[in-house]
């Protein structure tokens, strides 16, 4: 038996508990068959029973059963659970024996075969005799042949069989050896379970009945050995409810049992034995709550009992074992499913379980280390070979509630005590236990529980005497508590982490965690921060250390050899940065500019300002300003032969010589660069060294601005310097890390002429005038012109900027570096910038000139660029709105034309500038199906002016061909206009206008009327009409002419006529008017092929094409003649 620590739990417990099936007559080594049935009995499938399988060679041996007990009248139990019982029934007594034999139905050789079989079965049942456990037999076959109604040779044989081998039916099974072995062998596998299962309840039953024949006088142990056999025998049965049932009954039944010193340590053992059994069988039946609620009740009952008071730590030990073994039950529960919860997870059990282990630590200081010489270990003999669990060595089997020998039980406890202090190693099983517990609270996101066992884990190791380890994990988290600003709690692991530095003798660490040690702000006496001060000071000169307060004489004589060897071995300079944003610092730093901006001829100030608060005084090597551009970081260095430093105290020997509690201001100026101009420079840190960077340098870094560095208050990722500050005014100083560097002011001005508004398409004039207002000469003199910012896209689609009035190939807004070239002092110069606008917006336009002038700083020639802008917001709109009409030849407006008949295209022009334009022309581009009707066609608007909300008009009379398309675009319009101007920047505009679309007809005929002006009354006159036909065909045409109480007339009144293709057929009327004024022709009416199917009137068609009245004068008292002229 394996030797087992205090709380341990045997193997055989923990494991996953199978039946055990033993396999004999294969042989797998000589036998390729038997090779392969037994491969698939193991392979592992999940649709599997839970089976132990074991190979046994022939005549092997099984444990011999004991004598049946008849009375336990006289029996006095000698312990509670037998140290071999559960690995006997685990691995050792099989519930089946199972016996291979090769052997056919149609055998030659059967009835030796059949003698075989059952010698073989007699000997197996011998080697069980007085076990209950099953027998089988398997016969392995060359084919499929199962014994049934259709093969009597098989039944016969099988029955001949049974009844030689003294078998049932039900153990005598078949294996054939073909295809299908794994369907064979996995049905073979669940008749051993089902086998096994009766085994196991018929073992259940004869423990049950024992207990009918004990009292709980005497064999109150025997109650709780028996219920918990009869309990694991279940959970052998796969039976979880009833398995649980019963060790809850053996539990109950333990704790009846009558405590003392002399057997606590055994009813502990089993208790917990049993305890982890029902958490185990809790969680496997989905009902963790149940298994926390037990190991809780387990825990409070026994958290008190803790046997013989010099074995204190015993308890300890065992108690950190439980809280251990459920975190693990836990743990496993986790991976299989089980839902942990923040405030229920197993890293609180592990965690117990580690104050437990250290609890024991302290006891076993407090009670062990008083026994400095080996006892006599004799009494201990035999540990590893106890009958029972939890029993002494010196007393097994002893049931008294008294030590039998006084004397020998105080060696026992003497003993126990020196292998406590002296062989186990406490520390290894504390850090386990932490770690554990630090991944479940990570895991489930608890970050305070996480870094305080990280700290405890720290000093574990501290303890161990593994300070590089100790110093990895204390730095870790001492980040965590510096941000939340726990300053009892840094004080501690700084004080800690500084020891494990200072032991493991590693200079970086020591120095980075001594600066932040001599800080006020940690809680310390004066005289260890003093030391500390004096051992950097002593680790940057190479000398030896001063001892550290608090540690043995033995490790710091093993600690300052560790620094002389270190010390010795240091050949290479050794230069590292410490991020003092991130520590507790023991000086302080701000540095600024004293202003926001500078203007490119301005020197910058920077002001660097520094307080320490540790015990002595500090002398450093160098202070250097860090900014965003390096070409300033050699004009802020200390010392340096440039720097300007305007102490607060008297001026030391050293410049960077700092006494306590003094604010230092050092004050930097320079000349920015050039290439800065309208960028910002910042100071990005501030760089402090300590010691030469020959031998060894630490470098104080602190990163800036001020804002960046986050507060302790709102959690972020580093320490705010200044609220570790003990002096208010230093407190008040807020420095400027960031200024921008800005163009020198431009001493010139820009003058801009114009005429708004900005008119479509036209070539807008700036005119720009610039004067030099300098004392000097400008040079390199640039003119820029762009559309500002933020406007929207089409604005900036439809404009552009040009130093000629020519149509652009593509818009340009942005017209850049246009030279002006040098301008003297007082003089000027002028240019001219035209502006196009395709469409109407408001357009914010920028103005920007740049130029060179050589100035004189501090007897340095700089050369400076200098940039004035002006903005300016112009409006754009429509000169022109364009209306466009059809009209026919009675002046009517008309939707649609009518092929080879004359019409007026009428378009009106209305001004909408409030400046004067002038119209120099405009013309009409016409499709080739359309014609003027005028030979010699001119523009009715040339050399003409329109003012504000004036408009002028032009007609064009028109007509087109007789093969007009349906639908056809009369074109486009162009009007030639500039502004009404004497400047000569006045440059003229072509602006065009697009036509309608139109529809074209084709009526059948066209009707001409040829008359006079006008009439006179009682004078006759003469009219003509031409009737056109305008197609293919021949009309047949009739004529009505209606009367008019207006004329009388002589002509054809009523007709009919035929008029050829493309033909002209003519009507002459005499007319005698009878009345003045406005009179109504006689209405002429025209029928197309009347009489027919398709007969048409053509009234409408008339209407539209002649007129309806003529106008009459009347006849005069005076001369005709004056009258006809007036008329």
């Amino acid at each position: 038996m394996k030797l087992l620590d205090i709380g341990d739990l045997p193997v055989e417990l923990t494991s996953n508990p199978s039946a055990y099936i033993a396999v004999t007559g294969l042989d797998v080594e000589n036998n390729a068959i038997h090779r392969t049935i037994w491969e698939s009995f193991n392979a592992s499938r999940q649709d599997r029973v839970s089976l132990f399988l074991k190979l046994l060679p022939v005549g092997h041996e099984f444990p011999k059963a004991k004598p049946k007990r008849t009375s336990y009248d006289w029996y006095v139990p000698k312990g509670i659970l037998k140290t071999n019982w559960l690995a006997k029934h685990l691995t050792e007594v099989p519930a089946v024996a199972v016996q291979f034999v090769d052997l056919d139905w149609d055998s030659p050789a059967w009835a030796e075969k059949r003698l075989e079989c059952a010698n073989k079965l007699e000997v197996l049942r011998e080697s069980l005799q007085g076990r209950s456990t099953r027998v089988a037999l398997v016969l392995i076959q060359k084919r499929a042949a199962l014994p049934g109604a259709d093969d009597q040779i098989a039944a016969e044989r099988a029955a001949s069989l049974c009844s030689a081998c003294d078998l049932s039916g039900k153990t005598l099974f078949v294996l054939p050896h073909s295809d299908h072995l794994y369907g064979y062998t996995l049905r073979l596998q669940n008749a051993f379970y089902e086998l096994a299962q009766t085994y196991f309840h018929h073992e259940s039953r004869r423990i049950k009945n024992h207990r009918d024949h004990l009292n709980k006088t005497t064999h109150q142990l025997l109650f709780v050995r028996h219920q918990f056999k009869i309990a694991f025998l279940t959970e052998l049965k796969q039976d979880i409810n009833t398995a649980l049932k019963n060790y809850k009954q053996a539990y109950a039944n333990l704790m009846e049992v009558r405590a003392s010193d002399a057997n606590m340590l055994e009813i502990k053992t089993i208790a917990g034995f049993i305890n982890y059994k029902m958490c185990r069988l809790s969680f496997l039946n989905g009902a963790p709550l149940d298994a926390i609620a037990q190991f809780r009740n387990h825990v409070d009952i026994f958290k008190n009992k803790v046997g013989h008071p010099e074995l204190a730590f015993e308890h300890s030990a065992w108690m950190s074992k439980q809280f251990s073994h459920f975190g693990d039950l836990f743990e496993d529960a986790v991976q299989q499913g089980l839902n942990a919860i923040q405030t229920q997870h197993p890293g609180f059990y592990y965690q117990q379980a580690a104050n437990h282990a250290s609890n024991r630590k302290m006891l076993c200081y407090k009670l062990c280390k008083s026994v400095e010489k080996p006892p006599d270990f004799e009494v201990l003999e035999g540990a590893d070979s106890l009958e029972f669990y939890g029993q002494r060595p010196w007393r097994a089997c002893c049931q008294s509630l008294e030590p039998p020998d006084p004397q020998k039980e105080m060696q026992g406890i003497l003993a126990l005590k020196y292998k406590e202090y002296h062989e186990v190693d406490h520390s290894m099983i504390i850090i386990p236990l932490l770690s554990s517990a630090v991944a479940q609270f990570k895991k489930y996101k608890c970050p305070r529980m996480k870094r305080q066992l990280t700290v405890e884990m720290g000093e574990e190791y501290y303890c161990y005497k593994d300070y590089r380890q100790a110093l990895t994990l204390l730095k870790h988290v001492l980040w965590d508590y510096r941000i939340e600003k726990w300053r009892p709690i840094v004080s501690s692991i700084l004080s800690t982490a500084l020891r494990s530095a200072y032991l493991s003798a590693s200079v970086q660490d020591y120095i980075s965690l001594g600066i932040e040690m001599i800080s006020n702000w940690i809680l310390c006496s004066t005289d260890e921060k003093t030391i500390v001060q004096n051992n950097i000071s002593n680790i940057l000169s190479g000398k030896p250390l001063f001892a550290m307060p608090g540690i043995s004489e033995q490790d710091n004589k093993e600690a300052e050899k560790l620094w002389q060897e270190t010390m010795h071995n240091h050949k290479e300079p050794l230069i590292f940065t410490i991020q003092m944003a991130s520590i507790v610092p023991f000086i302080e730093c701000k540095a600024g500019f004293a202003s926001e901006s500078y203007m490119a001829d301005q020197r910058i100030t920077v002001t660097v300002y520094l307080r320490m608060n540790c015990p002595q005084p500090i002398s450093f090597s160098k202070l250097t300003v860090l900014f965003n551009n390096e070409y300033y970081n050699h004009f802020c260095e200390v010392p340096s032969a440039n720097d300007k430093i305007n102490y607060s105290e008297e001026t030391n020997v050293h410049k960077l010589n700092l006494v306590p509690r003094n604010t230092y201001t050092y004050t930097f100026s320079f000349i920015p660069d050039l290439n800065d101009i309208g960028k910002t420079i910042q100071i990005t840190s501030v760089a402090l060294q300590m010691g030469s960077d020959e031998y060894l340098c630490s470098v104080l870094h602190w990163t800036t601005p001020p804002e960046i560095l986050s507060a302790f208050a709102s959690g972020a990722t580093s320490v705010k310097a200044g609220s570790f500050s003990d002096d208010p005014t230093f407190q008040n100083i807020i420095p400027l890390s960031h200024a921008i560097i800005l163009p020198r002011s431009a001493q010139i001005s820009i003058s801009i002429d114009h005429q708004p508004p900005v008119l479509i398409n036209e070539f807008y004039v700036f005119s720009l005038t610039i004067v030099n207002d300098e004392i000097n000469k400008i040079d390199n003199v640039m003119l820029s012109v762009y559309l500002n910012e933020g406007q929207e896209q089409f604005v900036h689609e439809s404009t552009h900027l040009s130093e000629v009035p020519e149509q652009p190939q593509q818009f340009v807004q942005h017209l850049a570096c246009v030279s002006l070239g040098k301008i003297a002092p007082g003089e000027q110069t002028q240019k001219i910038i035209y502006l196009k606008a395709a469409e109407v917006a408001v357009r914010k336009i920028v103005f920007e000139v740049t130029y060179n002038i050589n100035i004189e700083i501090d007897d340095q020639l700089l050369c400076c660029c200098c940039k004035k802008t002006q903005d300016l917001e112009v409006s754009s709109i429509e000169p022109f709105e364009f209306m466009v009409k059809i009209l026919n030849m009675k002046f009517e407006e008309q939707q649609n034309i009518r092929t080879e008949e004359p019409f007026i295209l009428k378009i009106d022009v209305h001004s909408f500038s409030s400046i004067p334009l002038y119209l120099e022309d405009s013309k009409i581009e016409l499709p080739y199906q359309i014609k003027f009707v005028d030979k010699d066609v001119t523009s009715l608007l040339q050399n003409l002016s329109l003012d504000f909300n004036e408009a002028a008009c032009e007609c064009f009379v028109l007509v087109s061909d007789a093969d007009c398309p349906p639908k056809i675009n009369l074109g486009a319009y162009t009007l030639k206009w500039k502004r009404k101007s004497s400047s000569e920047q006045c440059y003229s505009i072509h602006t065009d206008v697009l036509l309608p679309v139109i529809d074209a007809t084709k009526p059948p005929i066209f009707l001409e009327l040829e008359s006079p002006a006008h009439g006179w009354v009682r004078t006759p006159m003469t009219i003509t009409y031409f009737i056109h036909n305008r197609t293919t065909c021949v009309q047949d045409m009739e004529l009505v002419v209606d009367s008019s109480d207006a004329f009388m007339y002589a002509g054809n009144k009523q007709m009919h006529f035929r008029i050829l293709p493309r033909d002209v057929y003519k009507l002459k009327y005499n007319l005698y008017p009878l009345v003045p004024g406005y009179a109504l022709l006689p209405h002429l009416r025209l029928t197309l092929s009347p009489g027919r199917s398709n007969e048409l009137s053509l009234d409408p068609l008339i209407r539209e094409m002649i007129p309806s009245h003529i106008f009459v004068m009347p006849q005069g008292k005076g001369n005709s003649e004056d009258v006809a002229r007036l008329a």
